[in-house]
Order: C-alpha cells, then sequence, then structure tokens
C-alpha cells in the first residue's frame, strides 16, 4: 500500500494521462478514418492507374515479374483476377478481403473498397481496381502492406506521449511539493498538539482551501489553549475553594477534640464548622448549576413571568442580609411582563441582589429598576457599595475569579455567581454588564429581550 501522499497524487496522475492517451487513439482513429483511408485510396488509385497503363503494354513473361517487383517496392499484395477466378497473387498469400460479388463488380468496371478492421491503417484497406487489357478486363486488387508515413507517425505519437509523459511527471512533482508542503507541516502540528504542545508557528499565505484549513486549524489550536488554561485554573481554583473550608473544618474539629474549651469557645468553633459546611455545601451546588446549564441536554422551560412581582419577591426573600446591614432598597418596578425560565431568572436577581448587599457598607443605598427600551426590557441593579477596580471588572464574569479575596472569603463567596449569571442571561439571548467606581458603587445592567 502507497503511504506517501506525493506518491500517490503521482500515481493518479500517470494514470490519468496514460487512460487519456489510451482513449485518445481510438476517438481520434474514429474522427480522422475518412481523412486516412481518402488518402491512402487515392495514392493506391494513382498507382493503379500506372499499373493499368503498363500493364498492356508489357509481354506476358514480363507481367509476372513486373508485379513482384512493383509489390516489393511500394509495400504492397497484389492479386490478379480474371473471369475465371485468381490468376496470379503477389506478395501476401492469404485471400483477399473482396467477395465474389467484389471481383465481378471490378472486372465490370467498378472500383471497390473494403475495410478489414476499425482502425484507420492502410493495411486495413482492400481495393480493387479494372485494368483492361487486349485478353479482356482484369481486376487488380491491392492491400497495402506497410506506410511510411504510417511509421513515422506512429513513432512520433509513441516520442511524444513518453515526453508528455515524463516532462508532465516532473512538473508534477514539483507542483505536488508546493501542495505537500504545507500538509506535511499541518501534520507535524497535529502531532505537537497531540502531544500538549500549543506553540504552533503555522504560516501560510495561501488564500485556498489548504491556506483556510491551516488558519482554522492554528484558531483551532488557540482555543484549545485557551480551553487547557482555564481547564487547569478551574482544577486549581476548584482544589484551592475546597481545600480551604476543609483545612479550616479539620483544624478546629482538632481544637474541640484537644478539650479544655469554655462553652462559648466550643460554640464559636462550632459555628465556623457550620459555616464552612454551607460554604462547601454552596460551592457544590453553583458548581452543579453550572455544568447543568452548559450540558447540551439541559431542559429550557420559558413562560410568561410578571418581573415586577419577581424582583419584589427576591427583595423579600433577602430581607434579613439587607436588613441586618440597615441597608436602604430603592424599588422602581412598573408593570413588565417577559419570556424566561422563571427559576433560572430567580437565582439571578438572588446572585446580584446577594453580591450588592455583601459589598455595601452599612447604611447604604441599593436601587433596583425596570427600564424598557431598544426592544428589550433593563434590569438596573445600583449600589452605594465599595466598587471594583477596573483591571478586575475586565474578569468578574470568569468562574472563580474574585475581584477581592479576602473581602469575598470573608462574605462566603466561591467567584460563580457572576458566572452563574451571565450564562443564564446568555440563555435568554440576553446580555449583562456591570459599571462600577472604586468608593462609589457599582451598576449592573441586564438586557432581555421583550415579549
Amino acid at each position: 500500500m502507497i503511504k506517501s501522499l506525493n506518491l500517490k497524487i503521482l500515481m493518479i496522475f500517470i494514470l490519468a494521462l496514460t487512460v487519456g492517451f489510451a482513449l485518445s487513439v481510438p476517438v481520434t482513429a474514429y474522427l480522422f478514418r475518412d481523412v486516412v483511408d481518402r488518402s491512402v485510396r487515392d495514392a493506391y488509385a494513382a498507382r493503379a492507374g500506372m499499373i493499368a497503363d503498363v500493364y498492356p503494354r508489357l509481354a506476358a513473361d514480363e507481367r509476372g515479374p513486373y508485379l513482384e517487383r512493383l509489390s516489393g517496392d511500394q509495400g504492397a499484395s497484389l492479386w490478379v483476377y480474371d473471369r475465371s477466378g485468381l490468376r496470379h497473387a503477389y506478395g501476401r498469400t492469404e485471400e483477399p478481403l473482396l467477395t465474389d460479388e467484389d471481383i465481378r463488380l471490378v472486372l465490370d468496371g467498378a472500383e471497390v473498397v473494403k475495410r478489414a478492421s476499425f482502425w484507420p491503417l492502410p493495411t486495413s484497406l482492400y481495393m480493387g481496381f479494372p485494368v483492361r487489357t487486349a485478353e479482356g478486363t482484369l481486376a487488380l486488387v491491392i492491400r497495402p502492406e506497410r506506410s511510411d508515413a504510417v511509421r513515422l507517425m506512429a513513432g512520433v505519437t509513441a516520442v511524444f506521449i513518453l515526453t508528455a509523459l515524463l516532462i508532465g511527471s516532473f512538473k508534477f512533482i514539483l507542483f505536488t511539493r508546493i501542495v505537500i508542503k504545507p500538509l506535511k507541516a499541518l501534520t507535524a502540528a497535529t502531532r505537537k498538539v497531540a502531544k500538549g504542545d500549543y506553540n504552533l508557528s503555522l504560516q501560510t499565505k495561501s488564500k485556498d482551501e489548504l491556506g483556510i484549513l491551516t488558519k482554522q486549524f492554528r484558531q483551532m489550536t488557540e482555543e484549545i489553549s485557551q480551553v487547557e488554561k482555564m481547564r487547569q485554573e478551574f482544577v486549581s481554583n476548584v482544589s484551592h475553594e475546597i481545600q480551604t473550608p476543609l483545612a479550616s473544618i479539620s483544624g478546629y474539629v482538632s481544637i474541640l477534640q484537644s478539650g479544655g474549651l469554655s462553652e462559648e469557645e466550643q460554640l464559636r468553633c462550632l459555628d465556623i464548622i457550620r459555616q464552612e459546611s454551607m460554604r462547601l455545601s454552596r460551592l457544590s451546588e453553583n458548581m452543579l448549576r453550572l455544568a447543568a446549564i452548559d450540558s447540551s441536554h439541559f431542559r429550557f422551560h420559558p413562560s410568561t413571568v410578571r418581573l415586577d412581582r419577581q424582583l419584589r419577591r427576591v427583595v423579600v426573600t433577602a430581607e434579613p442580609q439587607w436588613a441586618a446591614k440597615r441597608l436602604n432598597i430603592h424599588l422602581d418596578l412598573p408593570r413588565t411582563e417577559i419570556r424566561g425560565d422563571e427559576d433560572l431568572l430567580n437565582q439571578v436577581w438572588l446572585n446580584i441582589l446577594g453580591n450588592s448587599i455583601k459589598f455595601t457598607p452599612e447604611g447604604g443605598e441599593i436601587f433596583i429598576e425596570l427600564k424598557a427600551g431598544d426592544g428589550g426590557i433593563g434590569v438596573v441593579f445600583r449600589d452605594t457599595g465599595i466598587g471594583i477596580g477596573e483591571e478586575d471588572l475586565r474578569r468578574v464574569f470568569e468562574r472563580f475569579y474574585k475581584a477581592d479575596k479576602s473581602r469575598n472569603r470573608d462574605a462566603g463567596g466561591s467567584g460563580l455567581g457572576l458566572a452563574i449569571v451571565r450564562r443564564v442571561v446568555e440563555l435568554h439571548q440576553g446580555t449583562v454588564e456591570i459599571g462600577s467606581t472604586p468608593g462609589e458603587g457599582t451598576v449592573v445592567t441586564v438586557m432581555l429581550p421583550a415579549v
């Protein structure tokens, strides 16, 4: 089996040329058959005329040697018939293709031509010419045995075919190297990617299919590299998020086991263990929720949602948190209906409101508004919290990213809330944007399609 693509293409090229030349022979023969026949007939008609002029003048004993010599000189087989049948044969000894009826027609003064095969060669023709002598009309049958012109044509054709094959193959090898070179580079690149090396230097100026393939492979590799980095970061973040509360739980359990603690200290340790356990529970819950939303089998259940009512219920649900910090909640919620998954949207509002409550100091303000515009419905959460820095603002939607890790951990966050928010909003064909000024507050705007 041929494994080299270069050799395969070359073999296909040579096979195509060979088949093409092989098919061109019968096609050419068919197209030029009449031309060749006419040329041979005209040539031998002239010769037959010469024989018809000379033959009657010769003595009886001179006619045989004359035709014998003529047969050898002109490369033809000759047969002479009279009314009683064959008189003389010169050259080939087999019977000619002409029938008795054909011979009779020639003896009556007609010219008869018969073809022995499809191929337009002189040797395939049998030509009968009348020759008038003093003894009566004879039938002269001529079949060319060889033709210098045909041999020369055959030789030239053979040389042409061989030269075309050699030159064509040489050029094809050069041209295929241009095609095969980027394919070899692409093959080497796939091996590197398979080994986990995404640092590729694939460069191409070609705009054909190979150029497009190389460009798309490079883009695919870059995306895979980003996915791999995200995977590594995800594993690292998950490990860190799980390890920290586990270490805290383990430490406080050890303290409790050591004994000698007052009841107040024991309750404090148990409270910390409870908080860290709840934190682990929220982390696993959020991870499962994100995995479910990202799954191709996730079921999306849209229905008509009264958005103003839902937001009010969310505020009431979170009352223990914002009341504990003496925050002022301002609502501007006109009657609004949208199409969406009510449970998923509830998670969005809880996450956004939860962040506002966490990062707004005591006595601060939180504003929740519904606005219509640009063919959609805008839900705006605005607070007077600590704000987010410009560098962190670009990454707040990344999974496990925390703008203020120490403050976020104290608040019990896992860095997954806003990732869930963006994914759910995208499922609803909407957008979410965050604007913030450190020390002044944050504004989160969610745009959803109107009903």
